[in-house]
């Protein structure tokens, strides 16, 4: 089954099968429970971490609990590439959003990959590149976007489906206000304000196991807030 997971993954999928049985023999599997940390900022560890099922997040937090969201792993992403890379403390802490089952490969392993394929190497580097842009993304986001012009981009993007009684609209997993104040960098105050507004211009709806997000939300929105 590791070997399925494996081949999705773009620095993996160029590998045959035999090379592919032999990582999946060097992973160890470890399982956590929604909610749990699998490491924290500045933890000392050098380990490459594969997502075989569930989700998690990258999230920097204060000491207030609030926290910033920089990323989401699903089935067939790796997380831990950069200490794994460079030696130091983890960059972010990284928490299960679902219960979650993991395959870790050691650090000396992949490097002993690295200096047998180099094309591992030119498919990190590429993994990098797409996740620098995303975080260039995300600090322009916060330096020059309004939090209702955060808030719609973050539900358009996590949004799964149109809603079958109603195509205007597409569904987003339900999700607390402090979940997405976390998600766009801002207060729970301020979400749940800014929530408040945007359902009585319908451009979301809180329904129950999920929130629904107009397609056009964003247009609408810029409408009422010209340059």
């Amino acid at each position: 089954m590791l070997i399925n997971y494996l081949k999705a993954i773009p620095i993996f999928n160029h590998l045959k099968d035999v090379q592919l049985k032999e990582i999946a023999a060097r992973c160890k599997k470890v399982t956590f429970k929604k909610g749990a940390t699998i490491f924290h900022k500045t933890d000392m560890s050098t380990d490459l971490y594969i997502v075989n099922s569930g989700t998690l997040k990258a999230v920097l937090s204060d000491d207030e609990g609030d926290e910033i969201v920089l990323a989401h792993f699903e089935q067939g992403a790796f997380f831990g590439e950069l200490s794994l890379l460079d030696g130091k403390g983890r960059s972010a802490t990284i928490v299960a959003d679902k219960d979650v089952e993991l395959s870790v490969l050691n650090q000396n392993v992949f490097l002993d990959l690295l200096y047998k394929d180099p094309k591992i190497a030119v498919e990190l580097m590429a993994t990098l590149v797409d996740r620098l842009r995303r975080a260039d993304e995300l600090i322009e986001s916060l330096a020059f976007q309004e939090v209702g012009e955060r808030l719609i981009k973050s539900l358009l993007d996590a949004a799964s489906g149109e809603v079958k009684t109603d195509k205007n609209f597409l569904s987003v997993d339900k999700m607390t206000h402090k979940e997405l104040a976390g998600r766009i960098g801002s207060s729970r105050e301020a979400v749940s304000k800014c929530m408040k507004v945007l359902s009585m211009r319908r451009l979301v709806k809180e329904a129950e196991g999920q929130i629904l997000i107009a397609r056009d939300a964003m247009d609408r929105l810029k409408d009422r807030h010209p340059a």
